[in-house]
């Protein structure tokens, strides 16, 4: 019911105050623009009681054209929306301080309906040709000169399935080799499908290699699949599962111990929930893998008496485009990039690929390289 009420809300928000008020200037323009606010919006319909909640297991016909368009349904939506807001809020502040003017009418309706579409489309480009690597220096206090200088790699979100496709998924691989890791960190919402439809782009990520391994933990979205498949598929690939597990890894002479934790959806289906593993005390550098940033409550919590240096994180997307890069900010402590939690650093990443609308503005998708520096206090 809140969803049906809040689809409503949106829906004749767009269709009076966007396109409705072009009307009596431009009957044909309000016309056309509400009929296509419909479409968009019964895709939306379709994309929330169809896709979302049928089985994962049962295919629907023309599910792949119709969740493409629902997607890119809602980035437009979302654009529009966001301008409309904006011109609503200024016509308002403009008329409160006694300029008598109106922001309204066909010309206006023009304006935000052609930025919003080219905001869309720019920020389509930008998900799909522009990747980051930012390298992020980490200071660990004690850690041995042996570890000084090592080199993690970490890819979040790519969202097999529903994002991108097998020639993207294959540059994000180069580009993580490119980076020559010692370690690579796959932080969850890797899968976002069943397996057997991403067969060519898992293929892609099972060439990520790196000397002391591939870790590999879930994350929401590989819950609300067949999460087993998923898991096995991971492994077939190569890469190490760490399900409320930790493993002892033997670098350069020394002992680092790297875990990860479950992410909170799997209790949904049937799976033990988050659970912090207990760190060796022979231990260098404690590394733990956990999907939602938020989680390093917990972290710091259940680490008994020798604790995690850093967590890698990721879910948040950075917000993947604006406005809700800023909204992101509201909702977690760290949100992006390199914070600290207490005595853990916490990295949060962008995400590798998106969800939803394939659209990135303001907040591009990444493959981050970390280093490890010797601090000593």
């Amino acid at each position: 019911m809140i969803f049906n009420g809040l689809l409503l809300v949106l829906d004749l928000y767009l269709s009076i105050s966007l396109f409705g008020t072009s009307s009596a200037e431009s009957p044909w323009l309000a016309g056309v623009g509400i009929g296509f606010v419909q479409i968009f919006f019964l895709s939306q319909v379709w994309l929330y009681f169809v896709f979302f909640k049928g089985s994962a297991d049962v295919k629907v016909k023309f599910e792949q054209p119709l969740q493409k368009f629902a997607f890119l349904s809602m980035g437009l939506i979302s654009f529009l929306f966001t301008g409309t807001m904006f011109r609503d809020v200024a016509d308002f502040l403009i008329n409160l301080f006694g300029y008598h003017t109106s922001l309204y009418g066909a010309t206006a309706t023009l304006w935000i309906s052609g930025l919003s579409l080219l905001g869309f489309v720019l920020g389509a480009l930008n998900a799909r040709f522009r990747m980051t690597s930012p390298r992020v220096e980490v200071p660990i206090d004690g850690l041995p000169a042996a570890l000084d200088g090592l080199t993690l790699v970490q890819l979040s979100d790519v969202h097999l399935g529903t994002g991108p496709k097998i020639q993207h998924v294959k540059e994000m691989v180069d580009r993580a080799l490119s980076l020559k890791p010692d370690l690579i960190a796959l932080t969850g919402d890797i899968i976002d499908g069943m397996v057997a439809d991403i067969r060519p782009e898992l293929g892609e990520l099972a060439r990520l290699k790196a000397p002391h391994g591939v870790y590999f933990v879930l994350g929401n979205h590989e819950c609300y699949w067949n999460h087993i498949e998923g898991i096995e598929a991971m492994r077939a690939g190569g890469a190490t599962i760490l399900q409320n597990l930790g493993v002892e890894v033997a670098i350069r002479g020394e002992q680092i111990f790297v875990a990860g934790m479950n992410d909170p959806a799997i209790t949904h289906f049937k799976g033990e929930g988050p659970r912090v593993p207990p760190t060796p005390a022979q231990s260098k550098f404690n590394l733990m893998l956990v999907h939602q940033p938020q989680l390093a409550k917990h972290v710091i919590e259940g680490n008994g008496n020798h604790r995690y240096h850093l967590q890698l994180s990721g879910h948040t997307h950075g917000g993947q485009f604006f406005p809700w890069n800023l909204v992101v900010r509201l909702i977690y402590p760290i949100h992006r990039g390199l914070g600290r939690f207490q005595d853990l650093w916490v990295y949060v990443s962008t995400g590798t690929g998106y969800w939803g609308p394939p659209v990135r503005l303001g907040a591009d998708g990444e493959v981050t390289q970390l280093v490890l520096r010797s601090r000593h206090r």
